[in-house]
């Protein structure tokens, strides 16, 4: 599950599980899921051998070669490229280092370059800061906080020149600091910082360790095995703070200027004279094919197989990178994915062996797939959706599960908002499962994993997802926490719904679902939807669109932007006169707004650039 989808909406239905009478029968057949098994594929999936099936890596392939194997042995047809289960891409899965990398410091005639992979890492590889040295201001924690009423920039000029800063906030641990002591705030992410030294004209920021942290040099080797890094629009480097405090000398003492800010929460920014920073990043992107693992099942009813019910799961998860992981100091560890979703792939595996078993209680025809690239931001569903091996008009209904392995007591299943006659199927498919419905429900669900790829496509589909919990994206993420009765039990559910899709007489409708305006409660976002509380824009991003500005997968009916006259395809390049390169300088950009201002965005259409005023709401 895709770190963007970590807030969920409340969206949904709620089950609980009972007493676990595997007695039940599933169908005709009494055959139920068998635990063992589920939990011998998680196993597996999440085991060092596969290294965290990392996108574009040698245990993501492994992954994929052993999903095949299992579909091929069940006896599902293939369905993928050239008669085989395979479906291939290619996505960005890395960086490859070129000649030149180096930072070096000039400080009173005296230069110190440092080295990429022993002294500093890249954390933002947008284009070269530029051969031509470059002057330095120390900016502080790099954080202009207007309603804190605190700025690093202020009184200094840094236009043109780099930035040197600290990471997090000041008073880090202090509980009575207006940047909340002990949690860090908004204030603290390299995310903010960057755009606040944008928009003061920095040309380049680095950051050192907050001498109140012991550094993490070992991270730099780490970030050399699996080089990540993000287009934040300038480059950014995290550097060694004692290499860089020793080319400093006495000019400026790290440790002496961060007790002083922290005392009394003042700013101690300068002009760092005599000292200028010279920086090259050279760096290409590096394309790997990766690949989508496709087998389906027949339907047994000759008038109904040419329609199609997709049961689906990611497989990928994070590897060795520390990307994405909730665990910053983790790079370099395999980060298991056992829940996230060697789970939910085990459930596709099994589900697809138990209806084998009984195929000819499904009407329509099932297709099992396990996506790639959905830690990348969705991109195995999103070029399944491009690319269907069945028409999209004939798909009836997908089913995602995603982190189904820590049930625990209860399943989330949500999507009903946009078919909600399909709550009378999953009601009707409980009596086959361990799993009684409770009375929670909620909003609409808006898509949080794959299953978000095909709403955009007006396919009904549902999410099941049992929570998250503290190994989320974490190495700790290991196959021996799996809840393997609970897991088995509600791959025994989705499959009993499976079966009542595929064999309703009428399709499940779609709707559209519109967003309150004017609501007074805070949901999560649409997948990569720009997140949390603030004013509301309506757009959906395409992850997979590498191009300037934020191309729109979508625009939710109804929103803000599409009153204004936006769609699907536009690609945004300015948002209240502030250029968007990329979805960062967009997020925050929403972030210095409220809901009821009036914006003037352009978005470029068919290679015109088109200009509307959008008026902002509350969240829904």
């Amino acid at each position: 599950m895709t770190l963007s989808k970590f807030t969920r909406a409340g969206g949904g239905v709620f089950i609980t599980l009972c007493a676990m009478v595997f007695a039940l029968h599933l169908f005709a057949d009494p055959r139920h899921i068998d635990p063992r098994s589920f939990l011998e594929h998680i196993r597996y999936l999440a085991s060092d051998e596969l290294e965290g099936r990392g996108d574009g890596s040698p245990g993501l392939e492994k992954a994929a070669d052993y999903i095949g194997k299992s579909f091929a042995a069940t006896g599902l047809e293939p369905a993928g490229d050239n008669g085989t289960f395979f479906q291939k891409f290619e996505l960005v899965a890395g960086l490859s280092l070129l000649p030149g990398n180096a930072v070096t410091l000039n400080a009173r005639g005296h230069s110190t370059t440092l080295q990429i992979g022993r002294d500093y890492d890249l954390l933002s590889a947008a284009s070269d800061a530029g051969a031509s040295p470059l002057p330095v201001v120390f900016a502080g924690y790099g954080i202009s906080a207007s309603a804190l009423h605190y700025d690093d920039y202020e009184g200094i000029d840094a236009a043109g020149k780099a930035a040197l800063i600290f990471t997090v906030e000041p008073q880090e641990n202090d509980a009575a600091s207006p940047f909340d002591g002990r949690s860090n705030s908004l204030y603290s992410s390299v995310e903010y910082k960057v755009q606040a030294a944008r928009a003061h004209g920095v040309r380049a920021l680095f950051i050192v360790d907050n001498p109140n942290h012991q550094p993490d040099t070992a991270r730099f080797r780490r970030w050399m095995r699996d080089p990540q890094a993000e287009d934040y629009g300038l480059p950014v480097f995290y550097l060694s703070r004692d290499r860089v405090q020793d080319a400093l000398g006495g000019a400026l003492s790290f440790s002496a200027v961060q007790q002083e800010i922290d005392r009394n929460l003042m700013p101690r920014s300068q002009a760092l004279a005599g000292l200028t920073v010279t920086a090259a990043t050279h760096t290409e992107k590096v394309r790997r094919p990766v690949r989508n693992v496709i087998g389906i099942l027949q339907g047994g009813d000759p008038a109904m197989r040419s329609e199609y019910v997709i049961v689906g799961a990611h497989y990928d998860h994070l590897g060795r990178s520390a990307r994405f992981s909730m665990d910053p100091n983790s790079a370099g560890q395999i980060h298991h994915g056992a829940d996230d979703n060697a789970s939910g792939t085990s459930a596709v595996m099994e589900m697809a062996k138990a209806a084998i078993e009984v195929r000819a209680e499904f009407h329509r025809s099932l297709v099992f797939m396990s996506f790639a690239g959905e830690e990348l931001g969705l991109l195995g569903s999103s070029y399944y959706v491009q690319h269907p091996v069945v028409p999209l008009e004939q798909t009836v209904a997908m089913i995602n599960l995603d982190m189904i392995g820590r049930a625990n007591g209860r399943i989330l299943v949500d999507g009903f908002g946009n078919s909600p006659s399909i709550e009378a199927n999953l009601t009707a498919a409980e009596k086959y499962s361990a799993i009684a419905l409770n009375a929670l429900k909620g909003s609409p669900g808006a898509g949080a994993s794959d299953d978000a790829s095909f709403l955009l496509r007006k396919v009904p589909a549902l999410n099941f997802f049992s929570g998250f919990h503290a190994d989320y994206h974490k190495p700790s993420d290991t196959w021996d926490k799996i809840d393997a009765r609970g897991g088995a039990a509600v791959a025994d559910l989705a499959l009993a719904l499976a079966r009542e899709l595929a064999n309703r007489k009428d399709r499940p409708e779609f709707v559209e679902t519109v967003q309150p305006q004017h609501g007074t409660t805070t949901s999560s976002a649409s997948p990569g939807a720009v997140s949390g509380y603030g004013p509301y824009f309506g757009s959906v991003p395409d992850f997979a669109d590498e191009g300037q500005g934020v191309k729109f997968a979508d625009v939710r009916t109804g929103s803000p932007a599409a009153k204004a006259g936006f769609r699907r395809g536009d690609v945004m390049t300015s948002f209240g006169g502030a250029a968007i390169k990329n979805l960062y300088d967009f997020t925050f950009a929403l972030r210095d707004k409220k809901p009821g201002d009036k914006v003037e965005v352009t978005v470029m259409r068919d290679g015109k650039p088109i200009t509307a005023t959008v008026e902002l709401t509350n969240r829904p």
